[in-house]
């Protein structure tokens, strides 16, 4: 005997239309954090220091941090930059931009 279950979406969420070249644009931001991500955290699990190019990868991206911050550190921070490249369904809030500014002012000090 079968049993069909009948699921009721209610309340969707859409997104607007977003140009081709805006969509590869933030991909690629998001990719390549991403990539820096994998690599902070494999420098935080090691305990070793953060290699040059990926503190220059990470400025080049918006990313901003004191000079003595930790692995532990830019993982957070590159977590909020990365919210600014993610799309918000229509009727939703956005990023909270005194939240963001306060995580900033944390790591660069």
């Amino acid at each position: 005997m079968a049993t069909f279950v009948r699921n009721r979406v209610l309340n969707q969420l859409t997104w607007t239309e977003e140009p081709v070249d805006t969509r590869c644009k933030r991909r690629e931001a998001l990719c390549e954090l991403d990539g820096l991500l994998t690599q902070l955290e494999e420098v935080n699990l090691r305990g070793g220091h953060i290699p040059t190019r990926v503190l220059v990868a990470l400025r080049r991206r918006g990313v901003t941090f004191g000079p003595r911050v930790g692995a532990a550190e830019l993982i957070e921070a590159v977590f909020a930059v990365q919210e600014q490249f993610m799309r918000q369904p229509v009727g939703v809030a956005g990023i909270d931009a005194g939240a963001l500014a306060e995580l900033r002012r944390r790591l660069a000090s």
